[in-house]
């Protein structure tokens, strides 16, 4: 039963000329480049084209036709002859970066030319097409005949990139950071977006004892923080983000539990990563001390404070 719909379905196909296709178009080539344009050029098609490799992956018997076109501009006296070399060489720029970035394989892409006479940069463009034929009907049916009964079906439906879930992702850490009260040992967690824009929380306690004078004696104390910042990563082959945040150092009297000394206020600073696990904060925190039993913060407490952080990123694609 099953091989009889099938080639019913493809004798209706073949009568009806009827051509599925999946394509992305690359335009604004710039004036007189083809093969030699960099592959930043094609980082705005990044999830399209992860989406035609993928589909080339899933069905190793179709093909793609990889099409580079070129405009009747002038772009050097007497030389707008070249302009079919730089079509074709537009396709290829097209058909290295699916093979090289994305793993397609070379015996699936096909690579043709067209030249317009019309001027402009959208008749500069590299196209990439995926046609679903008939050509391999008998290849589909032996396939599908072996699969398991359950999976028998003859529509197949097209996965869709999900991009939400490949862009975000988490970032879990810990270090050291300087404080108002002296050295802190702190956490920290984030969610990113893309690896460029951070929200990430930060605590830290110490975990030894210190001491602070108190009406003639000495309390025990420890220090603790909390706080949250924004970080955000605006050049993408510079690993140098900016900080901007909030954050409140204390000095905790173990005997009474509350604070002896507090400081708050906001962060602004960089943020450098020289290692994949590891990062460098250094951030302005011009804040005012309070003790405790006065109402108003009585000494001037700006400092720098400098963090070092290793970490481990779990998803987030850029």
């Amino acid at each position: 039963m099953t091989r009889l719909l099938l080639i019913v379905a493809g004798t209706l196909c073949i009568g009806l000329g009827f051509v599925q296709a999946q394509e992305v178009t690359i335009t604004d080539f710039p004036i007189g480049v083809g093969g030699s344009v960099k592959a930043q050029f094609f980082e705005p098609y990044k999830v399209e084209l992860k989406a035609i490799a993928d589909t080339l992956g899933k069905y190793p018997m179709i093909r793609a036709v990889v099409t580079g076109t070129s405009d009747g501009e002038r772009y050097k006296n007497s030389n707008d002859a070249k302009n079919p070399a730089l079509a074709i060489g537009r396709a290829h720029a097209l058909r290295n970066i699916l093979i090289r970035k994305f793993g397609v394989d070379t015996k699936q892409l096909m690579i043709q030319s067209e030249d317009f006479q019309n001027k402009g940069a959208s008749y500069r463009r590299a196209t990439v097409r995926i046609v679903w034929t008939i050509a391999d009907l008998n290849t589909r049916i032996k396939a599908v005949e072996t699969r398991k009964p359950v999976e028998k079906h003859f529509t197949e439906i097209r996965e869709v990139p999900i991009v939400m879930p490949e862009l975000l992702g988490m970032q879990v850490g810990g270090g050291l950071t300087t404080s108002p009260m002296g050295l802190i040992p702190v956490v920290n967690v984030a969610v990113s977006w893309k690896k460029i824009f951070y929200v990430e929380g930060m605590l830290g306690h110490t975990f030894w004892n210190n001491s602070y004078p108190f009406e003639g004696g000495k309390l025990d104390t420890k220090k603790r923080l909390s706080g949250g910042q924004v970080i955000i990563y605006p050049w993408k082959e510079k690993p140098v983000g900016i900080i901007m945040g909030w954050i409140r150092f204390e000095q905790i009297a173990q005997k009474y539990y509350e604070y002896v000394r507090m400081s708050e206020g906001p962060l602004l600073g960089l943020r450098s990563n020289p290692t994949e696990f590891l990062s460098i904060s250094a951030s302005y925190n011009p804040a005012k001390q309070r003790i405790v039993g006065t109402n108003i913060s009585n000494s001037d407490n700006g400092q720098f404070i400098i963090s070092v952080t290793g970490h481990i990123s779990l998803g987030g694609d850029r």
